[in-house]
């Protein structure tokens, strides 16, 4: 036990001293233990659950068309958490492969699942799958937001898309179905504005899902799972609340997945404990919410 705890020391300090070098706030690998010695039940089948991950997003867009057939236009924005937060959540399990789909399935969903945001499915897999492994030499195209500051944040916050795309599709190993997704983007948006002098709708819902991935970059740099954007000397922080993990779509266990990538995200809560013991030798921050 001793030459574990020492071990652990010595691995807090090296990552420390990383990421004081290179303003990290990269989660490293995890030394955990196996889900089979904790509970396998977590990764029972989700069932009917794994329908309602993809089927949700598709609620959203329905939504979207029923406001404006209404003439409720300006309530769109409404919409925007639901829909925006319920098809990252989606794609967000398919990437990891904790909806249970076959990979065929898993591959079509997320390209479908990338366009309605307006993103490359395939270009997000490539970079989140990078953002996952431990290695101070490899860059973090999704978290590099989180190394600006606030006057840096709106202009970092508008390029992420662009800089996922660009670094996903130089680097994913599916190169041309990501380039037929990407293509696809552009030509929407190409053909939405060009439909201006007849209807405004398909702008519409461009600038939203626009406006939908500015939020998401802003809410990765300086939201909970980042302390609010406050300095700290490391980037393992758990998270605590009620309420607000519903809205964040369980997403705010960020060390907890990073621990178990392919846990379901809302029976992570499961093996908080867990990875509260693992990281007991480690500097950990803990942020509570009021609700």
């Amino acid at each position: 036990m001793q030459a574990r705890i020492a071990t652990n020391a010595a691995a807090h300090a090296d990552r420390t001293a990383r990421w004081a070098a290179r303003g990290e706030r990269a989660v490293p690998r995890l030394d955990v233990p196996s889900l089979r010695s904790v509970d396998p039940t977590v990764m029972d089948r989700l069932g009917p659950t794994a329908a309602l991950l993809v089927v949700r997003p598709v609620v959203g867009v329905a939504g979207f068309v029923w406001m404006v057939a209404s003439g409720w236009w300006l309530a769109t924005p409404l919409l925007l958490w639901f829909l925006y937060g319920s098809t990252v959540s989606a794609m967000h399990h398919l990437i990891h492969g904790s909806v249970g789909f076959g990979p065929r399935t898993r591959h079509g969903l997320l390209t479908v699942l990338g366009f309605v945001i307006l993103e490359s499915g395939h270009a997000w897999q490539a970079t989140h799958l990078l953002h996952h492994r431990d290695g101070s030499d490899l860059p973090d195209p999704e978290g590099f937001v989180e190394n600006l500051g606030w006057r840096q944040l709106p202009l970092g916050a508008l390029q992420w898309r662009f800089r996922i795309a660009a670094w996903g599709w130089r680097h994913s190993p599916r190169r041309r179905r990501t380039s037929v997704e990407i293509a696809n983007v552009v030509a929407l948006t190409v053909i939405a504005v060009a439909l201006v002098p007849i209807t405004w709708v398909p702008l519409a819902y461009v600038a939203l899902m626009q406006l939908g991935t500015f939020l998401f970059a802003v809410l990765l740099a300086k939201g909970p799972q980042a302390n609010f954007g406050r300095e700290t000397t490391t980037p393992l922080m758990f998270v605590h609340t009620r309420l607000i993990g519903h809205l964040l779509f369980h997403h705010h266990l960020h060390v907890e997945h990073h621990a178990y990538p392919k846990v379901p995200m809302a029976r992570l809560d499961r093996l908080r404990p867990t990875v509260e013991a693992a990281l007991a030798d480690d500097e950990v921050v803990r942020v509570r919410l009021a609700v």
